[in-house]
């Protein structure tokens, strides 16, 4: 079942303006879009994902240049592009999983200071060798 969505609807559940809307579309990060007779777009459940996409992407870093070619093969009907895509998806995965445990280092370096105490020099072990 295809639900419909008002350019307004799409803006306030995204937290994005009017013209990041439309940027994206003329980018081609979106589908098509297409439009009533009195000219509105009609957004749909393709658009809402896609923003969705695009949202996580770029929380997790991804530029909108590194994240065109991603929309676009999603986009695509042809299975041609299926590896690709699942590839360029794979990778950032494999990244954003690197950051995580670079972040979980820096999280276990603070709770440690937070529980000690201690400050710069004080008995200082490195993170391996605590436990």
């Amino acid at each position: 079942m295809t639900t419909n969505f008002k350019m307004k609807e799409l803006m306030d559940q995204f937290q994005i303006s009017e013209d990041t809307l439309r940027y994206y579309e003329k980018m081609g990060l979106l589908p098509p879009v297409a439009r009533k007779n009195n000219g509105h777009r009609i957004y749909n459940n393709s658009h809402k994902e896609a923003l969705l996409m695009i949202k996580c992407l770029k929380k997790a870093g991804m530029s909108l240049k590194e994240l065109k070619p991603i929309i676009q093969l999603q986009l695509d009907e042809s299975n041609i592009s299926n590896n690709e895509w699942y590839d360029r998806l794979y990778n950032y995965q494999k990244k954003i999983d690197q950051q995580l445990q670079e972040l979980q280092e820096i999280k276990d370096m603070i709770e440690l200071k937070l529980q000690t105490g201690q400050k710069f020099g004080q008995n200082f072990l490195p993170l391996e060798t605590q436990t």
